[in-house]
């Protein structure tokens, strides 16, 4: 979908063996053994007819050592780890030395242990491709229950299904605008990260590792990502753990076994955004919403609302992701995206929102929602909560119920808003009521609000 911009106020190769060339003589005729002779099994040579002509003494022929190739991955030296208190960072450098190697369902263990040599604590992760020449960060951070427990060594092994030619099979994703931001104490990175592939990827991983001057690992941290479209990129943002002065970062992204491919190349027909606006709050969060509609006459399932925020320099301040679990056809919907915090003294000058429309199910028995909004008001000590009634209109209880809600100024703009799900079961014909915490700007007045109550992948009808 095109992008909408606003702008807003081993092992070793064995040698091959060199067979040793059997060199054999003519016995002198007039000499008596010594003792009896060795029968060897020999081809017959003809006698000659006359002296062979003078040549020159053959060379023997010297065949080239091959080239060794190891045919394993190698743990770079920049490697490093790093406990404050119960917190563990390991951060590795894993090199794929290979010119023509593809290694194929690589997973990872790194271990931690005590000074007797004890297991404290194992982490996994895996890699469903390690491409030929090149280098990836391995990000682990462990949470330790017992603050006292001290971590004496650290290792990391890793196992692979196997080995193939990648051909013209590639890393198809590279990276740019990358920023380590301090952020008073509490580090984030941000940047985007960059599909050359003509498919959409879904489900992935980001490991982000962050350098000293001297090119050491410092820290880092992971980042996930929803979706990249095809030929498009994906700005993320993530905290990250330091324990050191950062010089640079790096992000290597992967593939998950979540991850799915999509050959279709146009998205923009399915959904589409019939009302948006976003801007700072006093703090420099972002605030605000949108409202989007399903243009298809089918149920969506699983489609994403993806909103990222950048500066005047076109670098990455924050972003944001909403789930939308059933679109149902042709409606409507009110969605505030979850938003990180921006790092501290950056300005948001513009945002663009992307959408992965979810899969059409045909066998879906609702084509519009059967819980019918009654009524909505501000509550909660700060006016942070808005209560939403609603009936359920079909004929069977309905239990885990959607709720979205956007609030509007004077002007009809959006200025903030929130969601959640009910717990108990609605009966057929009942009428339930929850309180939604909705997010705005202090300096903003609610003129008006909007509900949305919808199905879920977790309702049953029943």
């Amino acid at each position: 979908m095109p992008r909408k911009s606003f702008i807003i106020v081993l092992f070793i190769l064995f040698p091959l063996v060199v067979g040793l060339a059997c060199l054999s003589s003519r016995p002198d005729p007039t000499a008596t053994p010594t003792e009896e002779p060795v029968a060897v099994a020999t081809e017959p040579s003809p006698e000659p007819t006359q002296p062979p002509p003078t040549q020159p003494p053959a060379q023997e022929e010297v065949q080239e050592e091959p080239t060794q190739t190891p045919k394993d991955l190698v743990v770079l030296e920049k490697s490093a780890w790093y406990q404050e208190g119960s917190t563990v960072f390991t951060g590795y450098l894993i090199e794929n030395p290979t010119r023509d190697i593809l290694f194929e369902d690589v997973e990872f263990t790194i271990r931690l242990f005590g000074a007797s040599g004890n297991l404290i604590d194992t982490s996994y992760s895996n890699l469903t491709w390690f491409f030929p020449n090149t280098t990836r960060g391995v990000v682990a951070m462990f949470y330790l229950s017992d603050e006292n427990v001290v971590v004496d060594s650290v290792d990391i092994a890793w196992t692979f299904k196997g080995t193939s030619s990648p051909g013209a099979f590639s890393d198809p994703f590279t990276t740019e605008n990358l920023i380590y931001w301090d952020n008073d104490g509490f580090p984030q990175v941000t940047g985007k990260i960059v599909n050359n592939e003509s498919t959409t990827y879904t489900d992935l991983r980001t490991d982000i590792i962050c350098y000293d001057s001297s090119g050491v690992v410092v820290g880092g941290g992971t980042s996930y990502l929803d979706f990249i479209h095809l030929n498009d990129y994906m700005g993320f943002i993530a905290y990250v753990d330091s324990f050191g002065d950062v010089d640079r970062v790096e992000a290597f992204t992967s593939f998950s076994y979540s991850t799915k491919m999509i050959d279709r190349t146009d998205f923009s027909s399915d959904i589409s955004v019939l009302q948006d606006y976003f801007y700072e709050d006093s703090f420099g969060y972002p605030q605000g919403g949108m409202i989007i509609q399903n243009e298809t006459d089918d149920v969506l399932r699983s489609s994403v609302v993806y909103i990222t925020f950048y500066d005047e320099n076109d670098n990455i301040t924050t972003a944001g992701s909403s789930f939308i679990d059933l679109l149902l056809p042709n409606s409507t919907l009110g969605v505030a995206p979850w938003l990180s915090s921006p790092p501290t003294d950056t300005n948001s000058v513009r945002y663009d929102i992307l959408m992965l429309p979810g899969e059409a199910d045909p066998e879906y028995v609702l084509e519009t929602t059967p819980f019918r909004v009654n009524s909505t008001s501000i509550t909660g000590e700060f006016d942070n909560y808005v209560l939403v009634n609603f009936t359920n209109t079909y004929s069977k209880q309905a239990s885990e119920v959607d709720v979205f809600v956007l609030l509007f100024n004077e002007a009809g703009a959006i200025i903030g808003g929130g969601d959640t799900w009910t717990s108990e079961p609605t009966p057929a014909g009942g009428t339930a009521e929850i309180e939604v915490w909705v997010s705005y700007s202090s300096t903003e007045t609610i003129d008006s609000v909007q509900a949305w109550a919808v199905p879920s992948f977790w309702t049953v009808f029943e």
